[in-house]
């Protein structure tokens, strides 16, 4: 009877340590042991985060009326404005030791509304943002894979996007480590960097201008040409700069994941965080800055809304740069579905042991599969979204944070120095009065062009 029990005992004690194994956190910022990834790791995946699909309709900023030095200088200011907004959000973290932005709200106003509806906006805008990334993979995929299969049910739009879903995708959105995913991100990374370079070099050897190798064979409308004959506007500030400013509330958006990337960072401190942060977005930074200006250069003002339809078809580093990004947008997903499922564990305060969190996965992504499958666009959804809710998660969110963590410090009476008196007192009220005049900007912008129709 003796040895019966212990029996039961020890299987009662392995199935106790299966189901640890199970529930455990291994591999993520919840685990005491968790070794954290390197700044260099940190850094590829917030680049990653950062640069998408949008890089290319820079140029089309510009085209619609901005100088090339006026629009530089617009990309300049909201660069240096959301790598500090951006690194708020760690040292929030570091005072509070709070993981996710819902835990840092409740604690800097000590009552949930705050935190609750930072996770909310986080959840709606990281949706929107999984399933525009759905929409573009299943486009370009339709016109990559086209070129290799002919006409066939993989080539088509639903297809392509059901088959990346399926066979790149889950198994990456699988990952609990970052770390794991910084060599996807720094590989597309390299592939966003190789469609720069060659528009440099088409721009350089002149094969889209008059005369030039690809120019008779460019779509009818996206030729070279300039307003009124001239050549490229340079001081140049209309009506239309506010596009550009609009477009500029999501260009360097990844601050829904910013709680996440902090946690993750190995020796984590502010200082160290900063140099992750400074080092994506300035990579950030120059890859949007040469693509904006050298499309422009190139196109003028028949600059298109997706840069590379400009480039004509028989020109083989266009198919190699379509590719490209196919194989970027591919590897961004995961990042931002990332940000999705966090923002949903933390709104409605899940668990992140196994046992919900890979379900969550699941459901997220069967979520966003029939999103990506039965939408052709989002519309005037996707920009109205952007242009609120991208405010306020990069600059309403964390003055807000900045202003009231500073207070919450002070009460602390901690000897560490997370913000300075300035910040606390300035720099927080100035982050969400500008945030609030880019979300009324930006908001007006879509009405006037998307709703009513009507040119700036």
């Amino acid at each position: 009877m003796a040895s019966r029990m212990m029996e039961l005992s020890e299987s009662a004690s392995e199935a106790s340590e299966d189901d640890s194994i199970f529930d455990s956190d291994v591999e993520t910022s919840d685990d005491e042991g968790y070794e954290g990834i390197p700044t260099w790791q940190t850094a590829a995946n917030i680049g990653k985060n950062i640069i998408g699909e949008g890089i290319l309709s820079l140029p089309a900023g510009l085209a619609a009326g901005t100088g090339i030095i006026s629009g530089i200088c617009v990309t300049l200011v909201f660069y240096v404005v959301m790598v500090y907004s951006f690194w708020t959000l760690g040292r929030v973290c570091e005072a509070t030791e709070e993981k996710n932005h819902r835990g840092m709200g409740q604690k800097v106003t000590d009552g949930a509304f705050f935190g609750n509806l930072m996770a909310a906006t986080n959840l709606v805008k990281t949706c929107f943002t999984c399933t525009a990334y759905a929409l573009v993979i299943g486009r370009n995929g339709e016109d990559v894979l086209s070129q290799f299969e002919g006409e066939s049910w993989f080539t088509t739009k639903r297809g392509a996007w059901l088959t990346i879903l399926l066979c790149v995708l889950l198994p990456l959105c699988l990952l609990r480590d970052m770390g794991k995913l910084a060599w996807t991100s720094f590989v597309g990374l390299l592939c966003e960097a190789g469609v720069v370079f060659f528009m440099i070099w088409r721009w350089a050897d002149g094969s889209y201008e008059p005369g030039g190798e690809f120019y008779a064979s460019q779509r009818s409308g996206t030729q070279v040409a300039w307003k009124d004959g001239g050549g490229p506007e340079v001081w140049t500030i209309s009506p239309s700069t506010l596009s550009l400013i609009a477009s500029m509330a999501t260009a360097f958006l990844a601050h829904y994941n910013a709680p996440k990337f902090y946690h993750q960072l190995r020796h984590r401190t502010p200082r160290q965080f900063l140099v992750a942060s400074s080092a994506s977005f300035t990579a950030a930074l120059v890859l949007f800055l040469c693509c904006m200006v050298v499309g422009y250069l190139t196109f003028g003002k028949n600059c298109s809304g997706n840069i590379l339809h400009n480039y004509s078809d028989n020109d083989p580093g266009a198919s190699a740069s379509r590719s490209a990004m196919l194989l970027a947008v591919t590897f961004g997903f995961p990042i931002a579905f990332t940000g999705l499922r966090d923002s949903a564990l933390s709104l409605f305060a899940c668990s992140s042991r196994r046992r919900v969190w890979v379900p969550l996965t699941l459901g997220l992504l069967t979520v966003i599969g029939t999103l990506g499958w039965c939408l052709e666009d989002l519309g005037v959804l996707n920009s109205l979204g952007g242009a609120i809710l991208g405010s306020l998660i990069t600059m309403v969110y964390p003055g807000l944070l900045l202003t009231w963590g500073y207070k919450y410090a002070r009460s602390q009476k901690e000897d560490k120095l997370f913000f300075r008196k300035v910040e606390g007192r300035v720099l927080g009220h100035a982050l969400v009065v500008g945030g609030a005049m880019l979300l009324v900007f930006g908001t007006g912008v879509v009405v006037w062009k998307k709703i009513l129709h009507k040119p700036l």
